[in-house]
């Protein structure tokens, strides 16, 4: 029987595939996991950050104080090693060129154009990823870890919802897309990152005075 540190928890996205990914992660530190759209939300923060972790903890706070729950939040940065630094997506991922926000489609067409060009050893980079854990009352606790990737082409067919990048690149270690991923694949991939999250919620949690069941 898992001992919960939290009666509820909301994933503070809108991203299906990252509310999938987290319920997983969570289901055993929350009794409830929720989605953002559970609670029928329209609106969403501007993600106004220069880092990822600074977008992270908007993120948080804005979800936390909106649904009065603690909210799970996280952001990423995407730096690669064959684009010049003013070329570089950084947490703008989803902006090609400082347009409006891309679709799916969109951004995968965009990066499968330019790395078909990209010789197969150039086309290495990695994910600059935060996560954050806020509370109603404005408190956050934010880590980051970086992640080696590569990107490959031809792309992958299977396509994930919500995570174009998924059929273009993935973790330099495993040499496929993460879309390709097995489960023991993805769980070997995860391992190391996701005992770091989860430790550092329950040291945070466990010293801290708020009332969190």
């Amino acid at each position: 029987m898992p001992n919960y540190i939290f009666e509820k928890l909301v994933i503070g996205t809108k991203n299906p595939a990252k509310v999938e990914r987290f319920q997983k992660l969570l289901k055993d530190i929350a009794k409830e996991v929720y989605g953002v759209t559970d609670f029928n939300i329209e609106d969403k923060p501007k993600e106004t950050g220069n880092t990822s972790e600074e977008n992270a903890e908007i993120k948080a706070k804005y979800y936390s104080k909106l649904i009065n729950l603690p909210v799970f939040a996280e952001d990423e940065a995407l730096y690669v090693d064959f684009l010049p630094k003013n070329k570089q997506p950084g947490v703008n991922v989803r902006r090609i060129e400082g347009k409006e926000e891309a679709t799916d489609n969109e951004l995968f067409e965009y990066w499968e154009n330019i790395i078909k060009d990209i010789p197969e050893k150039e086309r290495t980079g990695y994910w600059h990823i935060s996560y954050c854990l806020g509370f109603p009352d404005g408190r956050v606790i934010t880590i980051a870890k970086d992640h080696p990737i590569q990107f490959f082409y031809p792309t992958s067919e299977i396509r994930v919802p919500g995570w174009p990048m998924s059929s273009l690149e993935g973790p330099r270690n495993i040499g496929k897309p993460h879309s390709e991923m097995n489960e023991e694949e993805t769980k070997k991939h995860r391992a190391e990152a996701d005992k770091e999250i989860l430790e550092v919620i329950k040291g945070f949690t466990t010293t801290s005075s708020v009332s969190l069941l």
